[in-house]
């Protein structure tokens, strides 16, 4: 086997998006992004002329030196212990070359798949964390977020849908709960379209993520960020919003009224023949639905007074890899809820990545709390997935004293791996 210090972003980009493990962590586009603030490389391990192992890394500045690491990677078979003991070892020595304070590691691997109500269904890679710990990493395993305070540095919980078994719209429709179904189907009636946002429009994007950030007290992206995102990753980002036009809602439902007015005026011509009682109720049905109709425009109205034409119901960034598509950051009003923007949101998403072909939609993070109190969750959950927790994070001191000097200073001033 043969270790690359500086392997080109090309050969690794091609040997990332044919990988199983891939995450668009591991593009290009983010690749890029940490290059504008922080060093970045390449590296990799050639067995027979095949590349077989590979990652990006980054350098983050402490105290006390630099820290190098690896996100959502290297990506290689985890069960071929001698490749990974090559490639860490390598990787360790290449490093510290560089003057490395200490190496960390966030393979995008898991740790556990639970069910929906939280329960372990299965395990993985207990043999990897053994050999890691085993190597001199410390092991820092993924806990359920409390108070909204999100691992920085791992990939904690995550709920991901496969879609390597569906093939069509209804198949995949047919996966969500019955109120998402129905849900869905009231945005199509109601009018509800998807918007993909242009590079100018970002800054009403950041708008909306703003708000929500601030409801829901956790701290938002810069438009300096999504701006760069929108130009690194290209294609592969999608910046959507679940939006209605007024005027032609107010439109659609005056149309429905006139026609539900002429089938009530059949039935007034049947009744003048014969009065029964089942030609009542039908006339009885036509009229509670004009009085809907009616309450739907006066609504309408009043949101068009307040808000203009076009109401924003929803949205969010999202990024294609071959091996998934990511939901990353999303805002949702909730006072116009009644039009179901944000499930119609998700259905668009899901049928980009089934013509795209893409096997997994990770909807990434959830808190990992079932008793009911993560909300974000119950949301994802209608749309039929798995939740997982991810396998945490190494991290290897490659200067054993000034790390330690480093460590002491952390815990001094309080910093943690938490936003």
């Amino acid at each position: 086997m043969e270790f690359i210090s500086e392997l080109s972003l090309d050969e690794y980009e091609q040997f990332g998006k044919q990988h199983p493990l891939g995450r668009f962590m591991q593009l290009r586009g983010q690749y890029n992004m940490n290059k504008q603030s922080k060093k970045v490389g390449c590296i990799g391990v050639r067995e027979n002329g095949q590349l077989v192992a590979g990652s990006t890394y980054f350098v983050d500045h402490a105290r006390m030196g630099d820290i190098y690491s690896m996100w959502a990677g290297p990506l290689m078979d985890y069960s071929n212990q001698e490749l990974v003991s090559f490639f860490f070892g390598e990787a360790e020595c290449f490093f510290k070359q560089q003057g490395a304070l200490a190496i960390r590691v966030t393979p995008p691997l898991d740790a556990e798949r639970l069910d929906n109500q939280g329960k372990v269904v299965a395990q993985f890679n207990q043999s990897l964390v053994e050999l890691m710990v085993n190597s001199g990493y410390k092991h820092v395993e993924q806990h359920p977020v409390t108070d909204n305070r999100i691992p920085l540095i791992g990939l904690g919980y995550e709920y991901r849908k496969d879609l390597r078994p569906i093939h069509s719209v209804d198949e995949l429709r047919a996966t969500y709960s019955k109120q998402a179904r129905n849900d869905i189907k009231r945005a199509e009636k109601l009018g509800v379209y998807i918007d993909r946002l242009s590079y100018d429009e970002l800054p009403e994007f950041k708008k909306q993520t703003a708000a929500t950030a601030e409801r829901r007290s956790f701290a938002d992206k810069t438009l300096h960020f999504y701006q760069s995102a929108y130009q690194e990753y290209g294609d592969d980002v999608y910046y959507l919003m679940a939006r209605l036009n007024l005027d032609d809602f107010i439109a659609r439902n005056k149309k429905e009224i006139e026609q539900l007015q002429q089938s009530i005026d059949k039935v007034d011509a049947r009744l003048e023949k014969k009065d029964t009682p089942k030609l009542q109720r039908r006339k009885n049905e036509f009229l509670q639905q004009i009085k809907g109709k009616q309450r739907n425009i006066t609504q309408a109205e009043d949101e068009r007074k307040t808000y203009g034409n076009v109401l924003t119901l929803s949205g969010g960034m999202f990024c294609t890899h071959p091996q998934e598509l990511a939901y990353l950051f999303s805002f949702n009003n909730k006072q116009f809820g009644n039009y179901h923007g944000q499930y119609l949101l998700q259905d668009y998403v899901m049928q980009i990545a089934l013509k795209k072909h893409i096997p997994t939609y990770n909807f990434y993070m959830v808190t990992g709390n079932f008793d009911g109190s993560d909300g974000v969750l119950k949301f994802k959950q209608s749309f039929g997935g798995t939740p997982y927790r991810t396998i945490g994070w190494f991290e290897k001191p490659l200067k054993p004293m000034l790390y330690r000097v480093n460590q002491v200073i952390k815990t001094l001033i309080g910093h943690n791996d938490e936003r």
